[in-house]
């Protein structure tokens, strides 16, 4: 089965890049009267957030590490996040608001899944069409329940859960001690 040059550069120009390009990557059904969303910005956008929420959290691990350190609890390392926040729930009775310390804490813990499934999974775009505009959604694998759906978050909302984040880790640096009973001085005699 001998091919000219010919045949070859007709195939070409049948399978051309330029001819499918429209077809490549994401396939979207065409309809009329919606705009059609980049899904490719939609996942650069995603992918930037995904960074924000990383840095974010580690800026409220630190944040909670320091307390710990302040507290003189122990708390190796290497644990998991949530038992550094069980071992921070347990000092309690060193801060001046112990309450406000558990409202955080419970908070924090609501957000433990939601970092698990960001932190370990693929991060997919999703497009919906419901009759009369396309949404997209980022969606994540569930990787700590899998009885539990995906997590399906708008970059907004995403944007909200890293503002939480960072008003978090303020919070925590503005938490207060105690202050340790002075020691009687020492008298010489």
């Amino acid at each position: 089965m001998g091919g000219s040059y010919d045949s070859v550069k007709a195939l070409k120009g049948i399978f051309s890049t330029a001819r499918y390009m429209g077809q490549m990557g994401c396939e979207i059904a065409v309809i009329k009267g919606a705009d059609l969303p980049d899904l490719r910005q939609m996942r650069e956008q995603g992918q930037l957030l995904r960074g924000d929420f990383l840095d974010a959290f580690g800026r409220l691990e630190t944040a909670v590490m320091q307390y710990i350190g302040k507290t003189d609890v122990k708390a190796a390392p290497g644990i998991p996040f949530s038992q550094k926040l069980t071992a921070l729930a347990k000092a309690r009775d060193r801060f001046r608001n112990p309450k406000r310390l558990d409202v955080r804490i419970a908070a924090i813990r609501e957000l433990l899944p939601v970092r698990a499934d960001i932190v370990h999974s693929a991060l997919e775009v999703t497009a919906s069409f419901d009759g009369r505009s396309i949404s997209t959604k980022l969606q994540f694998q569930n990787a700590s329940d899998a009885g539990r759906p995906p997590l399906a978050l708008t970059a907004d909302q995403l944007s909200a859960v890293i503002r939480r984040l960072n008003q978090l880790a303020a919070q925590f640096s503005q938490q207060r001690l105690r202050e340790a009973a002075p020691a009687a001085p020492a008298f010489a005699t």
